[in-house]
């Protein structure tokens, strides 16, 4: 079980020294707010990967949620679903979202966002990304950011979360985003969001037996969507380096007003999420509603998903990762 938040003080962990193979026991708090500050005690080595150095070579399935990696496993189980899919996608949401990017939002770079550009390509640096994906922007007032394009990949963030989220925090949602592509989410995303509109068109037409056919392919894309989340939360903690800042972004999304912002508290929000994972996991009638709620939802609840994010920052590889490329 993951400690609580805040740390206690005296909260720490056992670092290995890559070069000498040395022990040293590091204060959790340091870790997270000074990664680049902790040394071996006996050569001086840096023990974890700084901010702003990039983690080269890391690839999506080092840091994958081992749910997203059981769902994906049940879901490529089904004979020729990959080459199916990719097919369907490919003559149906890919053309369309290619046209409908160009013709209806803002593509930043070449002058155009600079800012914008500068924040994507630090996040993209973080991840030991080199190529970089096109990125738009789009005029909603809700809070939102999303990747998609199995060919040509892209990453579209709403106009609202540029205005209400700080540079830090935008950088944490554009690295969620490329943790998706860089964890070859990118198909299966878009599979689950054509299916879910085609379950329902076909349903209407006969007279439901079609759900028959999709309904449960289309059950269990939305269960592994739920799980890549998990995998690409991870990749946002590895690009930000800060579990304060990848957590506060999920707390901004569950609450993005701009007037109660000086009124929101990380420390309570922790508290709810940890008592929220464990409500769920009370009895058997509990995980059946629990069921029924998440479902036919594409994201996991954001409470939960900051209670496994604290966790794996605590207790999990994060600290490992960050090691193994120091």
């Amino acid at each position: 079980m993951a400690p609580p938040y805040p740390l206690p003080r005296d909260e720490s962990r056992v670092l290995l020294c890559r070069r000498c193979q040395a022990r040293n026991r590091v204060p959790l708090e340091r870790a997270f707010g000074e990664p680049e500050r902790a040394r071996c005690g006996s050569c001086q080595a840096p023990l974890l990967c700084g901010r702003g150095a990039p983690l080269s070579g890391l690839t999506g399935a080092e840091y994958q949620h081992p749910l997203d990696r059981q769902s994906l496993q049940a879901l490529e189980s089904v004979p020729g679903v990959s080459t199916i899919l990719k097919k369907l996608v490919e003559v149906t949401l890919e053309r369309y979202d290619r046209l409908f990017n160009q013709s209806s939002f803002v593509r930043v770079g070449g002058g155009q966002l600079s800012s914008l550009e500068r924040l994507f390509e630090r996040a993209a640096y973080a991840l030991g990304l080199r190529e970089l994906p096109e990125l738009y922007v789009y005029h909603a007032p809700e809070i939102n950011a999303y990747t998609g394009g199995v060919e040509r990949p892209y990453v579209a963030v709403s106009s609202a979360l540029c205005d209400l989220f700080t540079e830090e925090e935008v950088v944490a949602v554009l690295s969620h985003e490329l943790s998706h592509w860089q964890s070859q989410h990118v198909l299966y995303k878009i599979a689950a969001r054509l299916l879910t509109y085609a379950a329902g068109e076909m349903a209407r037409y006969t007279l439901g037996v079609s759900n028959l056919v999709l309904v449960p392919l289309q059950l269990a894309l939305l269960k592994w969507d739920r799980c890549s989340e998990l995998t690409a939360d991870r990749g946002m903690l590895l690009a930000v380096r800060n579990p304060h800042v990848a957590l506060r972004v999920l707390l901004r999304l569950c609450c993005a007003s701009q007037r109660l912002q000086g009124e929101l508290s990380l420390e309570r929000f922790m508290q709810q999420a940890q008592q929220a994972r464990e409500a769920s996991e009370e009895g058997v009638l509990d995980r059946f509603y629990t069921l029924l709620q998440t479902v036919t939802r594409t994201h996991p609840f954001p409470l939960w998903r900051a209670a496994e994010l604290w966790s794996w920052a605590c207790d999990g590889e994060y600290l490992s990762l960050l090691g193994r490329y120091a």
